[in-house]
């Protein structure tokens, strides 16, 4: 029965996608008598916390009530403050949580606090899919570094695109709705600038019948040779740019750029190339706390010759296209020996329409 209510809490949680980061995805469920009285999420940055929104939402009276939260009240001291009282003074008479908070700077101990004040307190329910729910604030709040992931369509015998280029479109429609709640999820979306000449992609959500949020579209683009139209160089108040370039960029290139509304930083070249670790560092250091790498193969190679990726996701779909020049998703010189290969662990795996995906943890 708790894992019932506790699940609930976590699809809850996940309405936040795209607006709380870089705090976590957090969900509230009360229960009484086996019942659901109470239901609340952490909807955006700063808004009310989901157990604060739960006990104001809840149907009728609390006394003797039991609240499921997917991680203990997160934030500074004000904020869990208020959850303490809040919960305290309810009539909630116990607590059920799925993670602790990991944050090392975390002003107080919740539960130690809550059950001093004679509320009982159960720790890791669901604790496994509490954490992957939130295994990018976590990753973020103790590393201070985005967490990085990569994705990528291939078709049966490994291909990303037939040897004229083309790729559209090797996923079923399904995994392609797969991708954009990826892209809802993250912070940052980050393409090569070829996968930008020859593509032309959007990188922005397209989900129906939910509120979107779409991710900073990061472009690295060494010395700003990007096409004059293309469509992540237009921007608004909802749908940000940002290029990743070199000191040298020529400055009638960064000028270009800059006024069309795209940020830019730039990094010092080493070896003729971008040091994805500073990428990483530089991000973080904006406040992204999470990158969804999608392309191209050479961008992928890179990120996983530098160690930064924590997380793969692979489509396979039924489809085989051959050819001895076709692209591969990753790129990059590779490896020479087998026991030199990245393995991945923890891996999972799920069928979406016709396509399989593959996911799995480098660590």
């Amino acid at each position: 029965m708790k894992e019932k209510f506790m699940y609930k809490s976590i699809e809850l949680a996940m309405k936040g996608s795209g607006f709380v980061n870089p705090h976590p995805l957090s969900g509230a469920v009360i229960v009484k008598g086996d019942r659901i009285i109470g239901e609340g999420y952490y909807s955006a940055y700063n808004e009310n916390s989901a157990e604060v929104e739960a006990v104001k939402n809840s149907s009728e009276g609390l006394e003797g009530a039991e609240i499921y939260l997917n991680i203990e009240p997160f934030k500074n001291s004000e904020d869990i403050n208020k959850s303490i009282e809040i919960i305290s003074n309810s009539g909630i008479r116990k607590i059920y949580l799925g993670m602790m908070d990991p944050n090392p700077e975390k002003a107080l101990n919740f539960s130690e606090i809550m059950r001093a004040k004679g509320i009982e307190v159960v720790n890791g329910v669901l604790q496994e899919e509490c954490e992957e729910l939130n295994e990018i604030y976590r990753h973020y709040i103790t590393k201070k570094l985005p967490f990085v992931f990569t994705k990528w369509a291939m078709t049966l015998d490994g291909k990303l695109a037939s040897r004229t280029g083309d790729s559209k479109w090797i996923s079923s429609e399904e995994s392609l709705k797969f991708v954009h709640h990826l892209r809802q999820r993250v912070a940052a979306i980050m393409v090569g600038e070829n996968t930008v000449r020859m593509d032309d992609p959007l990188l922005t959500t397209r989900l129906e019948g939910v509120e979107i949020s779409n991710p900073l579209r990061v472009i690295l683009s060494k010395y700003g040779n990007l096409p004059e139209e293309a469509k992540v160089l237009r921007v608004d108040s909802k749908t940000k740019t940002l290029v990743i370039a070199s000191e040298l960029i020529p400055k009638e290139k960064e000028d270009f750029i800059l006024k069309k509304g795209v940020d830019i930083i730039k990094l010092e070249e080493k070896s003729g190339r971008l040091d994805f670790k500073e990428i990483v560092k530089a991000l973080g250091k904006k406040g992204v706390d999470s990158l969804y790498i999608e392309g191209g193969s050479e961008v992928l190679a890179s990120a996983f010759e530098s160690k930064v990726v924590s997380k793969v996701y692979a489509a396979v779909a039924p489809k085989i296209i051959g050819g001895r020049k076709a692209v591969t998703p990753v790129g990059g010189v590779g490896i020479e020996r087998m026991s030199d290969a990245i393995v991945l662990n923890r891996v999972k795996h799920e069928i979406i329409g016709t396509d399989v995906i593959f996911k799995g943890y480098i660590d």
